[in-house]
């Protein structure tokens, strides 16, 4: 009887001193989250000026959650140019097992010129939150810009455009004499639409914008004709007489 006692004693005192050392156990050994930036995206597109959106998201696969607000600094780099730098934070921590992850914005970006442009995001930059791993903390992307602040990424869509070219003199209420194997050319908003016609004489342009546009046709043996035409938002035709030389 007294030796249970004793062993009953001893376990009591194991127990006891297994979980003060627990209590007061180092900040260290608890589960720390592992921060990493999974994505850099551009909505929209960059475009040369200070109008463009990136967005940064940061995921969290531990089972340890990162508290307060969570650093994140953007970098902007062109060759020729400074870098700029741009920071946000994570608003509201970021719980464990985030593989999903939050994102924060950064708006106005400022882009210097078109062409690449590299972006590399850093979470955590400063180490101000302990996590088990910090080779996961940076990415870097490459992206191009082509177009600037306030222009639009897609180019304006327009009805067709149908040029006939017909010898001179030869139209009579529709029926006319082709000229076929001419060069069409028109030229909108600075952009060249080249096709040749058929036999028919035709040639059929799609998507040209609205307003006034210029046309040119050529071909070897005529003059070469060129016309003004007011291009509206539905499906358009234009005739073009050629004299021959």
């Amino acid at each position: 009887m007294k030796t249970l006692k004793f062993f009953t004693s001893v376990l009591t005192l194991f127990i006891l001193l297994v979980i003060g050392t627990a209590s007061h156990a180092e900040p260290g050994y608890a589960i720390k989250p592992d921060l990493r930036v999974s994505q850099i995206s551009t909505p929209g597109g960059l475009k040369k000026g200070r109008c463009s959106k990136v967005r940064v998201t940061v995921t969290n696969p531990s089972m340890g959650a990162a508290k307060g607000n969570i650093p994140v600094i953007l970098y902007i780099s062109q060759s020729g140019y400074p870098p700029k730098s741009y920071v946000g934070y994570i608003q509201g921590g970021l719980g464990p097992n985030s593989n999903y992850g939050k994102s924060v914005w950064f708006n106005n970006v400022e882009i210097a010129s078109t062409g690449t442009v590299t972006l590399k995001a850093f979470v955590n930059p400063d180490h101000q939150i302990q996590e088990s791993v910090y080779s996961n903390n940076t990415k870097i992307v490459k992206a191009t810009v082509k177009y600037v602040c306030g222009q639009s990424t897609t180019p304006p869509q327009g009805a067709t455009l149908t040029v006939t070219a017909y010898k001179d003199g030869q139209w009579n209420y529709g029926n006319y004499a082709p000229v076929s194997q001419a060069k069409v050319k028109i030229v909108k908003n600075g952009q060249t639409y080249i096709k040749y016609t058929g036999s028919n004489g035709k040639a059929t342009f799609s998507n040209i914008p609205t307003g006034m546009l210029s046309i040119t046709v050529t071909k070897y043996g005529y003059q070469a004709a060129t016309k003004q035409f007011m291009m509206s938002s539905y499906d358009n035709n234009t005739n073009v007489a050629m004299i021959h030389h």
